[in-house]
């Protein structure tokens, strides 16, 4: 039955997170914002177990790390308000892409997927990866450019390991996937263009509410591909 509440409570947070930002409410802020990923990540914990499969625990293991991403991004601004922090968040989103990135990648059946056998599909991918480090890349200081380029190509690789399942999984799981996917890629572009390029409007609102949205989706398809495979 406790699964069933986790939901709720994910989105109840991510409302009161987003008021936090939208009112830089720094309780509010500091309260909730490590809570978010807590929650989905025991809600997908309790729908997969036991972590039986690759795909799973790596995909549980992508959630786990962004707990440390978001509270770590967090004292930047608030609690010790310290610029090293960027870094170290930046870090352990870099492990969460990694998981994500591995569990896609190595899906049973991922070695005939679209991209392996067409690999011209990569060219948007990496299109988009060339354009948004040229677009900033001016702006980021030279002590961040190396770090911020490879979680740049790991958050794409990621995006390419999801798409190349396409014809894999369900239609369905396979577009809730790549959703999330694309708006954890879109939340992540807003920040890099908002901290190293030019201020977004809105930026903090649209941030969480990309990114909160993109890890719901990322989370709810990956344990319905888990069931449809254990039921299949």
């Amino acid at each position: 039955m406790m699964p069933r509440y986790l939901i709720p409570l994910y989105w109840t947070l991510a409302l009161t997170e987003l008021y936090g930002e939208y009112t830089l409410t720094e309780p509010v802020i500091l309260a909730v914002k490590p809570l978010l990923l807590t929650v989905l990540s025991l809600w997908f914990y309790l729908e997969c177990r036991p972590i039986g499969s690759r795909f799973s625990g790596l995909v549980l293991a992508g959630l786990i790390f962004s707990i440390g991403g978001d509270t770590l991004l967090m004292f930047v601004e608030y609690g010790p308000r310290a610029e090293q922090f960027f870094l170290f968040g930046l870090g352990s989103f870099l492990v969460a892409q990694v998981g994500y990135a591995v569990a896609f990648w190595t899906y049973p059946g991922a070695k005939s997927g679209d991209i392996r056998q067409k690999p011209w599909l990569t060219l948007p991918f990496l299109f988009y990866l060339v354009g948004i480090l040229g677009m900033l890349w001016a702006g980021i200081p030279a002590g961040m450019k190396v770090p911020v380029a490879v979680y740049a190509t790991a958050i794409v690789t990621m995006a390419m390991g999801a798409f190349n399942l396409r014809g894999r999984l369900s239609r369905e799981h396979f577009l809730g996937l790549m959703a999330g996917v694309l708006l954890f890629v879109l939340s992540d572009s807003l920040i890099a263009a908002n901290k190293f390029g030019q201020p977004v409007p809105y930026a903090r609102v649209l941030i969480m509410s990309t990114y909160l949205t993109g890890q719901y989706f990322i989370a709810r398809n990956a344990a319905a591909i888990r069931a449809e495979k254990q039921a299949g």
